[in-house]
């Protein structure tokens, strides 16, 4: 359902109700000026009158009957509007056939009083209006505070590696530390000024992931295979959810680098095509051994699944394969 704002559904509230009351006024009048004085039996059986009688139900009992206090007036006023259903059908019987029966009278009033019902939901539809559109916005709301939710919950995951890392080089007296630390300062601005944004700017995804590679080059050696390749992005227009694409770099990292192999690798690619992005990350699998098993699809895949699902539901897909020799992830996100 399209989200309207509070205005613009009052002002289609009140028109809707000003086109059948004035619709249904004007054949009033024009019915009563054709045929009175000379018809009066006819005008009160015309269409126009049937048509006034059954908007005035609907209208009586959306606005007035059931909103009052107790259930014998509520019945009451249901008695009343049937009984001038009844009279309004056997009149126009008598009128049609010189007559009145039980069969063509109950024949009119089943008639009058479907319309009725049809009047009145519609009147009860346009008036839910507000209340569904209120609805729509309260679950958007929602959706969005979730996101918001999986969104901070990768920030400590994110930082408790980035910590480890960091403490393993002061371990070591790694002589890029100091550099490490201001890399790592930078992303954390990124994490506490951008990521309560609902979009961002793609460059800005793009800068905190070109930054975790170089922290990660620090920690392996600036000769460890890390391809980033970015094609046709135009980076000051496209926006994008923020910290979607670095689950899947940093999920390639822990995995992939956790022996000393020269046969490791990351390589990832970035490209926009058809207004759609392609993400797709590809690491080096190697041998654990039987201390290091662990399941691979963890917290941060299971977020990110869950944060497409809320965010993308039905323009987003995650592809994953493992062959045992290389694990590809790629995502496919329409900018649409």
């Amino acid at each position: 359902m399209l989200e309207l704002s509070d205005k613009t559904i009052r002002t289609i509230k009140i028109i809707c109700h000003m086109i059948i009351i004035v619709i249904v006024t004007f054949a009033l009048l024009r019915e009563a000026f054709f045929s009175i004085p000379d018809d009066w039996l006819f005008f009160f059986t015309s269409d126009a009158i049937e048509n006034f009688m059954c908007t005035l139900i609907a209208y009586g009992l959306y606005f007035y009957v059931f909103n009052l206090n107790g259930i014998w007036k509520k019945i009451g006023f249901v008695i009343g509007f049937i009984s001038l259903l009844i009279a309004i059908s056997s009149l126009k019987d008598y009128r049609i056939r010189d007559t009145s029966t039980f069969e063509h009278t109950f024949e009119y009033f089943t008639s009058f009083l479907g319309l009725s019902l049809v009047l009145y939901s519609g009147i009860y539809f346009l008036n839910r209006l507000e209340f569904l559109n209120r609805y729509k916005k309260l679950e958007n709301e929602l959706n969005r505070a979730k996101a918001q939710l999986l969104r901070n919950q990768l920030h400590p995951h994110f930082l408790f590696n980035a910590f480890n890392s960091l403490y393993s080089l002061s371990l070591k007296k790694h002589p890029e530390t100091p550099d490490y630390i201001l890399k790592l300062s930078s992303m954390m601005r990124f994490l506490t000024d951008e990521t309560d944004l609902n979009k961002i700017r793609l460059n800005k995804e793009i800068d905190f992931i070109e930054k975790y590679i170089a922290i990660e080059k620090i920690r392996f050696g600036k000769d460890v295979r890390i391809k980033l390749n970015i094609s046709n992005v135009i980076k000051d227009s496209t926006l994008i959810e923020p910290f979607l694409l670095i689950t899947l770099v940093e999920n390639a990292f822990k995995h992939g680098f956790y022996t000393n192999s020269k046969d490791a690798y990351v390589y990832i690619d970035l490209n926009i095509e058809d207004n759609k992005l392609l993400f797709t990350v590809q690491n080096s699998v190697f041998k654990r051994q039987h201390f290091q098993n662990n399941t691979r699809d963890g917290k941060g895949l299971k977020n990110l699944k869950q944060r497409l699902n809320l965010l993308y539901p039905k323009s987003s897909s995650l592809w994953i394969k493992n062959n045992n020799k290389s694990y590809i992830t790629k995502l496919t996100i329409s900018l649409n």
